[in-house]
């Protein structure tokens, strides 16, 4: 499956606020945007951190729904942004972290990322190579 990872570099929050927290990094991940004026991205992906770690069959979207008086249709398209990201991912029609922490499920994101680059670098060699550019 492609990656869409969007890295943004904001302050940090203040310490001792998991909502603050969980906000922070859904906007470093770049889920937050101009339309998302209730922060809902990060209602929902705070419900995912909380809930879909601790259950091991993770959350429906429609009880995400539910939870926070919304569609289904615009839970799932948050929930979407966050399984492209590869931090989430869908279970027999659950959701929750790609691993069994926050932590680990952003280290494995890191990985996937190192994992990209690499390749990337490779083929900028072969292309540098084939033009006769060098690097020192």
């Amino acid at each position: 499956m492609p990656r869409n990872i969007n890295i943004q570099k904001i302050r940090l929050p203040k310490e001792g606020s998991i909502e603050e927290d969980i906000n922070y990094l859904c906007k470093s991940l770049g889920y937050f945007s101009n339309r998302d004026k209730n922060e809902t991205a990060g209602k929902i992906f705070r419900i995912i951190v909380q809930r879909g770690v601790v259950e091991d069959e993770g959350v429906k979207s429609e009880e995400i729904a539910e939870e926070l008086g919304l569609t289904r249709g615009a839970i799932v398209h948050h929930l979407n942004s966050f399984i492209q990201s590869g931090i989430v991912i869908k279970e027999k029609n659950s959701y929750r972290l790609r691993s069994q922490s926050l932590r680990k499920s952003l280290e494995e994101v890191r990985a996937d990322i190192e994992r990209i680059f690499k390749e990337m670098i490779r083929i900028a060699e072969e292309v540098d190579e084939n033009l006769g550019y060098f690097y020192r």
